[in-house]
């Protein structure tokens, strides 16, 4: 439990730091809001990718870690799909946040993974 809050405030602080700085770069209301539906979907996703991962670790820690990775890549792959046809959100800051917020907790979920 103590490794899954740890990932939790871990994430949720790369997730808001690069979610301020893409802010920056995208100054429109509508980008913003594009920004923080994806941050959000980008943090339940890691959530559950990161529970799941220790759920199999102890079947295989390699297993866990490509099972959360393929959760994450099929998350950007559905949210492109979403974005451009349901959501009518603006493409390029939902897909350049999906992306960085899907990627840079991933570099420290192995390190909360083995604890």
């Amino acid at each position: 439990m103590k490794a899954f809050g740890g990932f939790a405030l871990a994430a949720a602080g790369m997730i808001g730091a690069s979610m301020a700085a893409l802010m920056l770069l995208f100054p429109n209301a509508a980008d913003h809001e594009a920004l923080e539906l994806t941050a959000l979907v980008a943090f339940v996703v890691h959530l559950v990718a990161f529970a799941l991962a220790r759920l199999l670790k102890g079947r295989n820690i390699w297993l866990a870690w490509g099972v959360g990775s393929l959760l994450r890549l099929g998350t950007l792959v559905v949210y492109a799909v979403l974005v451009v046809k349901v959501l009518a959100l603006p493409l390029v800051p939902a897909l350049i946040g999906c992306a960085m917020f899907l990627f840079l907790p991933t570099l420290i979920e192995p390190l909360l993974l083995l604890k």
